[in-house]
């Protein structure tokens, strides 16, 4: 599916969609506490849809009304064989394999060609180091794990900060209790936000404050409980940064500035930039400078932001340049600076990629190709409509129906805002 975007400004409103990252944290989290659990404002897109479809296959009962989701796990029944397609989210994959190793059967995890790129050895030696019966020698999906884990002692080099939550999140229910050594973990502020997730729910664990060494007491549960899901600041990121880049201004509501997402930084940095901020309860409004600031951001933490930021620091007073972008390589079908620079100079910028960074050299207008491809990545996507923003003839992007695994109605959406120069 092909959509054209045009240039423009944008101006006014929008209300973002929830957290995918936590709609499948709590989704996970209720299915495992073995009760009924009340979601409120989950993000319903693809993702999602597919973490519903495990629970489900497990013997959850789901049900929602009014934006209120109601898991009702207490008897589950899962059997063996059971086969999970976790389409497109990495983040399922990586979460309910390490649950699904917490029981006694067979599970069963594919997805689509994307995800079965998706790299998965790190986490199944992990797995296996403490107790679950999986094959150490598989590289990616399709895959099958069987339980139970029973916990013990693990190291691993965390190239994405999936890999630990996902280990912090099935340790609790191992029997004995887990050690984890943790290497290269970049998205500290991400594994923070589960830790919260944890300590809501009384779980015991321990680490050093580098978060090198974690040790989780066995034997514990989750339990029952009721939540309220704020909108997605990755989501949000392509919103603000539309407006830093046409010295606009946009207000984006449901978001808790004092989030602990860890893309909560696009705020600090487009303010770093020059925008201006302002937050008040649950709307953060941002709008942009008439030039922005170049500097160096550090994208380790937050390699969602990547897309976005690169099209952004096309329009700085100078270049910009990205450190840490190899861990993008762990976010989407092919490596994210390599794609996201490839449109870049394809529309007529200047991006290069060195070993570990990208630099993006300012321009004043994208005024080259009309068409670019979307990598099956939507934020690679969601990048390219705001770049259409500051094109001479808008962009038409290829496979844009990607986009609708974290957010389906973006289209609409940003339409809603952009004050179209043609």
């Amino acid at each position: 599916m092909n959509k054209t975007f045009f240039p423009g400004s944008v101006w006014g409103q929008v209300d973002i969609p929830a957290s995918k990252s936590q709609t499948i944290h709590t989704l996970l989290i209720a299915l495992f506490a073995r009760g009924v659990s009340s979601i409120q404002n989950p993000l319903i897109c693809s993702d999602t849809e597919a973490c519903i479809d495990f629970c489900r296959k497990l013997g959850a009962r789901i049900s929602m009304e009014n934006d209120i989701m109601t898991v009702d796990s207490t008897n589950l029944d899962p059997k063996d064989g059971i086969e999970i397609n976790c389409r497109n989210s990495g983040t399922l994959l990586y979460f309910a394999t390490a649950l699904a190793c917490t029981l006694g059967v067979e599970i069963r995890f594919t997805g689509d060609r994307a995800l079965l790129k998706r790299p998965v050895k790190p986490l199944l030696t992990s797995l296996h180091d403490l107790g679950a019966n999986v094959d150490v020698d598989t590289e990616n999906p399709p895959y099958s794990v069987c339980g139970p884990m029973t916990g013990g002692h693990t190291s691993i080099r965390c190239t994405t900060g999936q890999y630990l939550t996902s280990l912090l999140l099935a340790a609790p229910l191992c029997r004995k209790d887990t050690t984890i050594d943790v290497h290269l973990l970049k998205e500290k502020a991400a594994t923070r936000t589960t830790e919260m997730w944890l300590e809501k729910q009384n779980i015991e664990f321990f680490r050093d404050d580098e978060m090198y060494h974690y040790t989780i007491r066995g034997n514990q549960f989750y339990h029952p409980f009721e939540t309220d899901i704020n909108g997605d600041f990755s989501l949000a990121a392509f919103f603000f940064c539309a407006a830093a880049i046409t010295s606009s201004t946009v207000t984006v509501t449901h978001l808790d500035a004092k989030s602990s997402q860890a893309d909560r930084a696009i705020l600090d940095i487009l303010s770093d930039m020059g925008c201006s901020v302002r937050s008040e309860g649950h709307f953060v409004s941002l709008t942009g400078p008439s030039r922005l600031k170049a500097i160096d951001i550090d994208v380790g933490g937050t390699p969602d932001l990547l897309p976005a930021l690169a099209v952004t620091a096309c329009f700085a007073s100078g270049p910009v340049r990205f450190s840490n972008v190899m861990h993008n390589a762990m976010k989407g079908p092919q490596q994210r600076s390599s794609t996201i620079a490839y449109n870049i100079n394809a529309i007529g910028g200047n991006a290069q990629v060195l070993r570990d960074s990208l630099v993006v050299y300012p321009i004043s207008a994208f005024s080259g190709a009309d068409t670019v491809q979307s990598f099956e990545d939507p934020r690679i996507a969601m990048a390219m409509a705001v770049a259409a923003l500051r094109s001479t003839h808008g962009l038409t992007i290829q496979g844009f129906e990607c986009v609708d695994q974290p957010f389906p109605d973006f289209q609409d959406k940003f339409s809603s805002v952009v004050l179209s120069r043609n």
